[in-house]
């Protein structure tokens, strides 16, 4: 007997590891299996979805899709759940880029109507720019959200990430990560501290973290980058010294 909800006959589908679907709030769904199956569900707020239906001039309203099949989507998906299994390492920033970034694939490829687009103009100001910089410079340790860089420069959530990115050529996540990165090589050469310490005043959550970031941006370990800086800086001085010497026996 096929099941009914309200006197409308239901469909069956049948998934497999990969699949995906999107469901609009207030749509009944019933899984079952003979074994124990593991899922990830994604809920974005209204508020993202409102922001990237205005950013892209199209209403909010998606249809149900039970086999979506979308790149952009999965991977961005897999790349929540790599965050996930690795405990949330990159912190509330990263994860609101990821929402934002779902929103927006959402609302331009599956919101039902569209209105006349209505580009924005202009960029990042040197204000808002400066503002941003120190905010993140002064909170290097914590765990900013985009609110807070957004809040600094007087935009939108999405509007500030939109230009954010054509300004300075990378994400405000990426953007962050590099002032964290850029104030490790700092502490790493001039106060002689643990690892783990640095990791943690510069906002990094395990040290593991900060060695993967770390050799992403700069192309070697924190030890490593260490011990090269340091040993430049040693032979600088012997050669200085040397000259002096020269100078002095002259």
């Amino acid at each position: 007997m096929d099941l009914k909800i309200d006197g409308v006959p239901t469909e069956r589908f049948q998934y497999v590891a990969g699949d995906i679907a999107l469901v609009p709030r207030q749509t009944v769904g019933f899984v079952q299996s003979r074994e124990q199956i593991e899922f990830l569900r994604f809920e974005l707020s209204d508020l993202r979805l409102s922001e990237a239906a205005v950013e892209a001039n199209r209403e909010i309203g998606f249809q149900s899709i039970p086999k979506l099949k979308d790149l952009r989507i999965r991977a961005l998906m897999t790349a929540v759940n790599i965050e996930r299994a690795s405990g949330f390492p990159s912190g509330q920033l990263f994860l609101q880029s990821i929402e934002m970034a779902l929103a927006a694939v959402l609302v331009k490829a599956y919101a039902l109507s569209i209105k006349t687009r209505r580009p924005i103009k202009g960029g990042l100001s040197d204000v808002g720019r400066r503002n941003v910089t120190d905010l993140v410079r002064s909170r290097i340790s914590e765990d900013i959200s985009l609110a807070d860089m957004a809040a600094v420069t007087g935009l939108s959530i999405t509007h500030f990430s939109r230009i954010f990115k054509k300004s300075m050529g990378e994400s405000p996540h990426q953007f962050v990560l590099r002032q964290r990165v850029q104030c490790a090589k700092e502490l790493l050469i001039s106060l002689h501290l643990r690892m783990l310490d640095i990791a943690l005043a510069c906002g990094f959550k395990t040290q593991q973290h900060f060695a993967r970031i770390f050799r992403q941006v700069c192309g070697l370990s924190p030890t490593e980058y260490q011990r090269l800086t340091m040993g430049n800086r040693l032979r600088n001085s012997e050669i200085r010294m040397s000259s002096l010497l020269q100078i002095q026996q002259g």
